[in-house]
């Protein structure tokens, strides 16, 4: 009998694959035999060339999740999809009163609310004709509390992904199930240089990556079939539903 914690013959794709959480996810993933097709501006080549070697199917290619009709052709050109994991993210640390902001709000939103939609948009059709599919989309803490340090546009983009997991779960269910993660401040190059108070955290500590995917995985295994429109908190306690 097959282990619902495992992932074999599913194929996923994971947009923001040479960032910390898509790196580690991808490895959590393949590590439970999933196949994978992994996205970023610049592909991810060396990470695809790592997997290869423990034997995993994998393909990289440069995307930009805020290029619609880019997402939309390579969501076609790849056939099928088992699972999204939509990581992608730009989080800017800087001050609403900058000059110029506007358009760093713009951007903010464009890439961790509008190319989370248009990657669920592109594969959505995809699942239900395969009548099943796995859509985890990262959101933050941030959209839960505020934000540790994040900035008013960042925080604004994350909320809206948690509105629009509610929205898409009950648009894609039963056959299709969409859920989120919501990460606390996580050891990466997005919060390299940054000052956070690990002593407002009760586990004291920021997160390390792997913490992060291997709950993604979770969400993208059979072991969460009856998890629907969920947003799964891993942040160490900074906000407890």
């Amino acid at each position: 009998m097959a282990l619902p914690f495992r992932l074999d013959d599913r194929r996923i794709l994971i947009t923001g694959a040479a960032g910390a959480i898509g790196a580690a996810s991808a490895r959590a993933c393949a590590e439970l035999g999933a196949s994978l097709i992994l996205t970023d501006l610049r592909a991810p080549d060396a990470l695809g060339d790592e997997l290869r070697t423990t034997g995993t199917s994998v393909t990289s290619h440069a995307l930009d999740v805020t290029d619609r009709p880019a997402v939309e052709r390579l969501v076609g050109e790849a056939g099928r999809v088992d699972a999204l994991v939509a990581v992608a993210g730009f989080c800017p640390w800087d001050d609403w009163l900058e000059p110029g902001w506007d358009d760093v709000f713009r951007r903010t939103i464009d890439v961790n609310l509008l190319g989370v939609i248009h990657a669920a948009r592109a594969c959505l059709p995809v699942m239900q004709r395969q009548r099943g599919g796995r859509m985890v989309l990262v959101s933050s803490v941030a959209a839960r509390i505020g934000g540790m340090r994040a900035s008013p546009h960042y925080v604004g983009a994350k909320a809206g992904v948690h509105g629009f997991v509610k929205w898409l779960a009950r648009q894609a269910a039963p056959d299709v199930l969409v859920n989120a993660v919501a990460p606390g401040a996580t050891i990466s190059a997005m919060t390299e240089g940054q000052t956070f108070e690990t002593g407002t955290i009760p586990l004291q500590r920021m997160a390390r990556p792997e913490e992060i995917a291997w709950p993604i995985a979770f969400l993208c295994s059979d072991a969460s079939s009856y998890v629907c429109g969920t947003i799964l908190d891993v942040n160490g306690g900074v906000f407890m539903s």
